[in-house]
Protein backbone atom coordinates (compact mmCIF):
# COMPACT_ATOMS: atom_id res chain seq x y z
CA UNK A 1 0.00 0.00 0.00
CA UNK A 2 0.75 3.44 -0.75
CA UNK A 3 1.79 5.31 2.79
CA UNK A 4 3.20 8.71 3.09
CA UNK A 5 6.17 7.40 4.66
CA UNK A 6 6.91 5.38 1.92
CA UNK A 7 6.68 8.52 -0.97
CA UNK A 8 10.74 9.36 -1.72
CA UNK A 9 10.63 13.07 -2.97
CA UNK A 10 12.16 13.35 -6.64
CA UNK A 11 11.85 9.39 -7.22
CA UNK A 12 9.27 7.62 -10.13
CA UNK A 13 6.63 5.97 -8.90
CA UNK A 14 5.46 4.31 -11.94
CA UNK A 15 4.22 4.84 -15.60
CA UNK A 16 1.28 4.02 -17.60
CA UNK A 17 0.80 4.21 -21.51
CA UNK A 18 -2.28 4.70 -22.65
CA UNK A 19 -3.40 5.01 -27.00
CA UNK A 20 -5.79 8.36 -27.33
CA UNK A 21 -8.43 6.58 -29.03
CA UNK A 22 -11.22 8.38 -31.38
CA UNK A 23 -13.45 6.47 -29.30
CA UNK A 24 -12.24 7.74 -25.93
CA UNK A 25 -12.54 11.43 -27.19
CA UNK A 26 -15.77 10.72 -28.86
CA UNK A 27 -16.90 10.29 -25.08
CA UNK A 28 -15.85 13.17 -24.20
CA UNK A 29 -17.67 15.08 -27.10
CA UNK A 30 -20.42 13.57 -26.02
CA UNK A 31 -20.55 15.53 -22.82
CA UNK A 32 -18.64 18.77 -24.17
CA UNK A 33 -19.70 19.08 -27.68
CA UNK A 34 -17.85 22.80 -28.00
CA UNK A 35 -14.49 21.16 -27.52
CA UNK A 36 -14.35 19.46 -30.86
CA UNK A 37 -10.83 20.58 -32.35
CA UNK A 38 -10.31 18.45 -35.52
CA UNK A 39 -7.67 15.72 -34.25
CA UNK A 40 -6.51 17.54 -31.30
CA UNK A 41 -7.42 15.79 -27.78
CA UNK A 42 -9.78 18.77 -26.00
CA UNK A 43 -7.56 20.42 -23.45
CA UNK A 44 -10.21 19.39 -20.61
CA UNK A 45 -8.97 15.78 -21.21
CA UNK A 46 -5.76 16.04 -19.47
CA UNK A 47 -6.80 15.62 -16.42
CA UNK A 48 -8.43 12.26 -17.38
CA UNK A 49 -5.28 11.74 -18.61
CA UNK A 50 -3.48 12.23 -15.68
CA UNK A 51 -5.83 10.81 -13.15
CA UNK A 52 -6.12 7.52 -15.14
CA UNK A 53 -2.29 7.54 -14.66
CA UNK A 54 -2.91 8.20 -11.18
CA UNK A 55 -5.58 5.79 -10.32
CA UNK A 56 -3.52 2.86 -12.53
CA UNK A 57 0.03 3.59 -11.04
CA UNK A 58 -0.98 4.44 -6.79
CA UNK A 59 -2.88 0.58 -5.89
CA UNK A 60 -3.14 0.34 -3.56
CA UNK A 61 -3.48 3.76 -1.95
CA UNK A 62 -5.71 4.17 1.45
CA UNK A 63 -9.17 5.41 1.02
CA UNK A 64 -10.11 8.98 1.98
CA UNK A 65 -7.26 11.09 0.08
CA UNK A 66 -8.36 14.57 -0.73
CA UNK A 67 -7.04 16.29 -4.00
CA UNK A 68 -6.15 20.04 -3.32
CA UNK A 69 -4.81 22.18 -6.42
CA UNK A 70 -3.48 20.94 -9.78
CA UNK A 71 -1.66 22.74 -12.29
CA UNK A 72 -1.05 22.38 -15.80
CA UNK A 73 1.60 23.11 -18.12
CA UNK A 74 1.06 22.57 -22.03
CA UNK A 75 3.73 21.73 -24.20
CA UNK A 76 1.72 20.62 -27.05
CA UNK A 77 -1.77 18.95 -27.18
CA UNK A 78 -1.99 15.21 -28.46
CA UNK A 79 -3.41 14.25 -31.53
CA UNK A 80 -6.29 11.22 -31.64
CA UNK A 81 -3.86 7.93 -32.14
CA UNK A 82 -1.39 9.17 -30.22
CA UNK A 83 0.45 6.58 -28.02
CA UNK A 84 0.79 8.64 -24.70
CA UNK A 85 3.48 7.82 -22.05
CA UNK A 86 2.56 9.35 -18.60
CA UNK A 87 5.07 9.38 -16.08
CA UNK A 88 4.12 9.77 -12.21
CA UNK A 89 6.83 10.82 -9.29
CA UNK A 90 6.80 12.26 -6.12
CA UNK A 91 7.71 15.88 -5.86
CA UNK A 92 7.70 16.56 -2.53
CA UNK A 93 5.68 15.81 0.50
CA UNK A 94 5.31 17.74 4.28
CA UNK A 95 3.52 17.55 7.57
CA UNK A 96 1.87 20.68 8.62
CA UNK A 97 0.47 18.98 12.09
CA UNK A 98 -1.46 15.82 11.54
CA UNK A 99 -1.51 16.60 7.85
CA UNK A 100 0.49 14.98 5.56
CA UNK A 101 0.59 16.54 1.72
CA UNK A 102 2.00 14.81 -0.83
CA UNK A 103 3.11 17.20 -4.43
CA UNK A 104 2.72 14.57 -7.60
CA UNK A 105 4.33 15.18 -10.80
CA UNK A 106 3.69 13.73 -14.17
CA UNK A 107 4.77 14.34 -17.26
CA UNK A 108 3.02 13.04 -19.95
CA UNK A 109 4.87 12.29 -23.57
CA UNK A 110 4.29 10.83 -26.92
CA UNK A 111 5.73 7.50 -27.53
CA UNK A 112 8.49 9.16 -29.44
CA UNK A 113 9.04 10.78 -26.04
CA UNK A 114 7.82 14.42 -27.40
CA UNK A 115 6.35 16.05 -24.03
CA UNK A 116 2.84 17.24 -24.56
CA UNK A 117 1.99 18.34 -20.74
CA UNK A 118 3.35 18.20 -17.15
CA UNK A 119 1.10 18.41 -13.74
CA UNK A 120 1.39 19.19 -10.17
CA UNK A 121 -1.18 17.89 -8.19
CA UNK A 122 -1.28 18.37 -3.89
CA UNK A 123 -2.74 15.83 -2.18
CA UNK A 124 -3.82 15.92 1.30
CA UNK A 125 -2.52 11.78 1.92
CA UNK A 126 -4.73 9.33 4.33
CA UNK A 127 -2.21 7.58 5.65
Amino acid sequence: MFVFDTFEPGKLIGRRNMVLGRDLVEQWLTLFPADRDGDTMPPGMMAGVYIRAYSDILVPRPPGNVHGQQLFTVNRMPKIGDELVTDLSCEGKELKGDRRWVRFASETRRADGELMFSSLMTTLWAK
